[in-house]
């Protein structure tokens, strides 16, 4: 049995620690995913608690099929993608606050000038924006994958999808990124906006 499974059981034996041991092991990675799917810093701590409420109210009926953590990965996902859908009929974009996705080391000129650093601001901004502008389930599929480190198969169970359609979204997100920063290699500004 691991660390996880002995929370739970603890949670399910009445001792609610248990549960406040698992809040406390995996809140910043879910802070983290929310940031990366809604792209605003406040936006993901407020959606982050109603991820542990709803792993809260959740967790008695929870099976472990699946570690608790990609459980927990899936409820985040939903919480996030139902913010989005709710931001996007309400037509409420705020694109001010786009995180920093990438290191743009192998594309743009690393020397310290202030040229190469305004080309790296500009490089990185792009990046960005570019992956904000993916479909949700392919920019869902590209975090999880590039920046957490999750396999198909993991992403797969957390949304879940079967891992072929986790290598399309996967696939297709990668050819957008990469269509979108062609620019880039030829040595050329992207388009902004």
């Amino acid at each position: 049995m691991n660390e996880d499974s002995e929370l739970i059981q603890r949670f399910r034996a009445g001792d609610e620690t248990g549960f406040d041991e698992l809040v406390k092991r995996y809140q910043s990675r879910v802070h983290a995913l929310l940031y990366w799917l809604v792209r605003n810093t406040e936006d993901a701590s407020d959606l982050a608690p109603e991820v542990f409420v709803r792993a809260f109210r959740a967790l008695p009926k929870f099976q472990e099929k699946s570690s608790f953590y990609t459980w927990l990965y899936r409820i985040a996902v939903n919480v996030g993608l139902d913010h989005l859908r709710a931001r996007r009929r309400n037509r409420e974009q705020n694109w001010a606050d786009i995180p920093d996705f990438a290191q743009a080391d192998d594309l743009a000129d690393n020397s310290d000038t202030p040229q190469s650093n305004w080309q790296q601001t500009r490089l990185r901004t792009a990046i960005s924006a570019a992956v904000a502008e993916l479909p949700e389930r392919q920019r869902a599929v590209f975090i999880m994958r590039q920046y957490d480190g999750l396999s198909n198969e993991e992403v797969g169970r957390v949304l879940k999808r079967a891992t072929g359609t986790v290598k399309a979204h996967y696939f297709f997100a990668l050819r957008s990124l990469q269509q979108r920063l062609r620019c880039w290699k030829q040595g050329l500004e992207p388009p902004m906006g």
